[in-house]
């Protein structure tokens, strides 16, 4: 619990920088018809990269991926992260092709960075939602490669649709997995399937963490510091003191018949029926018990799950134009926001606000009432939360956000105008954390009004001592320009202020800094179009 703690510490607010990147020109996305990219974060100081994190674009695999607190993790353990946008392919469809596909992405990564081990370094798959089978996917095409599984608001193992490749007689018992999931999303009634493919499955090393009060959206920082504790085990009892650049490294074996804990499941409000306990110790119901790789893990565990027990259920939504915007129980968002922008076309006001009744769909269930019920709820003043769950937008005040592109891009035709929020309240003596997601979705060009074009002056090679840079791009329509970081060591610390961040001590020079300056245009009068987007690269020399 020592280690959680540490992690839960201050998160500040800063871009997360992405070094290299490579294009995966095997592959064409019809998300934004073109090459899906793929971004390479490695930890500063990192001499040799021992593991490497990898997630696609769905939702919650990016904010999990940038969170300060677990890149410092990482860090600590020389775990390198990667994110594919759009998405390599989304369930991991080895049989058409996927395993190859990554390959090729791992040799580029390795090549571009100058961090060649990355061709063998242990894979730690991560997916969120319907990319949540992904990891297990991806473990069952290469077993030996895989140091963990990451199912966030996930699936279990041996689930089966439509979009599962044929395993034959593949399996991955013996490759630990966590799966997450929250309250909200019926964390306590899907353990059924988990503890039934565990009974099917002795060797199945199969962790579930249940998120009391949380829902489908949910990259809490308390969720995302036990993830960082699971890898933490994982690379303790998996990763070999040493290993080889050019070579696969050969992990050491789990057996969870053997060795571990186990931990009685998650019921809502309800404490363990039996304590947490090493496998050859443990005194409950095995068929009711979930495994985990020790004594300080299984306490976490426990500990979470205790949060909020007993507690009342709160609901909070958000405010646009004086009201309540409404729930919608047809949408997975549930709660689809107005894009309102104010007077410079790209900013927009939204503030939170507590329930009085309860709304139909999922709120029902959440809180054991019908719709249109009255519910009370916190009444000490403290401040609902709104937070970016992921898209193209930038908290800029307390109640103001804005649109800001990023290195998605702006043509991406199903995310590049979509924008994912969350709202929350802590809860208190009385009540249960509280939680609402949000989509909202605005145009994706401006098509109508006056032309722009942007001039950006070309940015000369560096030396990487380098510490910032002044950008100077312009708009033919005499408005401000802004600018993104598509990879590169380097972020933005003000409108024009680039800021070079460390190199890795083994890249390869010189490293590539590529920017993109924007302007979006106006939606509102006096309308204004999109203008195309100019990027400039330039190099960091020794």
């Amino acid at each position: 619990m020592m280690l959680l703690a540490l992690l839960l510490g201050a998160v500040p607010a800063r871009a997360a920088d992405w070094q290299w990147s490579v294009p995966l020109t095997d592959i064409a996305s019809s998300e934004n018809n073109d090459h899906p990219r793929a971004f390479l974060w490695i930890p500063p100081g990192c001499q040799r990269v021992r593991a490497v994190v990898v997630g696609q674009h769905n939702m919650e695999e990016e904010p999990i991926l940038e969170h300060p607190k677990f890149r410092e993790a990482m860090a600590k353990l020389g775990i390198a992260e990667i994110w594919i946008t759009p998405a390599l392919d989304l369930f991991f469809r080895f049989d058409k092709g996927a395993g190859e596909h990554f390959n090729a992405m791992m040799a580029a990564l390795a090549e571009e960075s100058g961090y060649r081990e990355l061709k063998f370094a242990p894979v730690i798959p991560m997916g969120h939602s319907a990319a949540a089978s992904f990891p297990w996917n991806f473990a069952a095409w290469n077993p030996e490669r895989t140091l963990a599984v990451l199912s966030v608001s996930g699936q279990w193992p041996y689930y089966k649709d439509t979009n599962t490749p044929d395993w034959g007689n593949r399996l991955v018992d013996d490759i630990p997995g966590l799966v997450s999931m929250g309250d909200y999303e019926g964390a306590a009634g899907r353990a059924e399937v988990g503890l039934r493919q565990r009974q099917e499955h002795p060797r199945l090393a199969l962790t579930m963490l249940a998120n009391p009060a949380a829902g489908h959206f949910d990259a809490s920082d308390e969720k995302i510091a036990f993830l960082a504790l699971y890898i933490s085990k994982a690379a303790a009892y998996r990763l070999p003191a040493d290993a080889p650049l050019d070579h696969p490294v050969v992990l050491k074996p789990v057996d969870p018949t053997k060795q571990g804990w186990l931990v009685d499941r998650w019921r809502p409000d309800n404490p363990p029926k039996f304590p947490a306990a090493a496998v050859g110790s443990y005194t409950g119901d095995k068929k009711d018990a979930f495994w985990c790789f020790d004594g300080e893990i299984a306490h976490a565990i426990e500990t979470f799950g205790s949060q909020y027990r007993g507690k009342k259920a709160d609901l909070v939504g958000y405010v646009q134009a004086g009201g309540i915007a409404p729930q919608n129980p047809n949408l997975h968002a549930q709660v689809n926001l107005k894009f309102e922008p104010g007077p410079d076309g790209l900013t927009f006001k939204l503030t939170g606000a507590f329930l009085d009744t309860v709304p139909p769909g999922r709120p029902e269930g959440w809180t054991g009432l019908k719709a249109g019920s009255p519910i009370a709820h916190v009444t000490d003043g403290s401040p609902i939360v709104i937070s970016r769950i992921c898209g193209p937008v930038a908290q800029v005040g307390p109640d103001t956000f804005a649109i800001r592109f990023y290195r998605m891009g702006m043509n991406n035709t199903k995310r590049s105008n979509e924008i994912w929020l969350a709202a929350t309240h802590p809860g208190d003596a009385q009540y249960k954390r509280a939680v609402q997601q949000s989509v909202l979705h605005f145009p994706l060009r401006n098509t109508v009004g006056a032309e722009q074009r942007i001039t950006f002056p070309k940015i000369a090679d560096q030396r990487a001592s380098v510490k910032t840079l002044t950008l100077a791009a312009t708009s033919s329509a005499r408005v401000p320009v802004y600018y993104y970081v598509r990879e590169g060591p380097a972020e933005f610390t003000g409108d024009n202020t680039l800021t070079l961040t460390a190199i890795p001590p083994r890249a390869k020079f010189p490293v590539k800094v590529t920017v993109v300056a924007w302007q979006w245009g106006r939606s509102i009068d006096p309308k204004l179009k999109t203008a195309e987007p100019v990027e400039q690269t330039f190099l960091l020399t020794r």
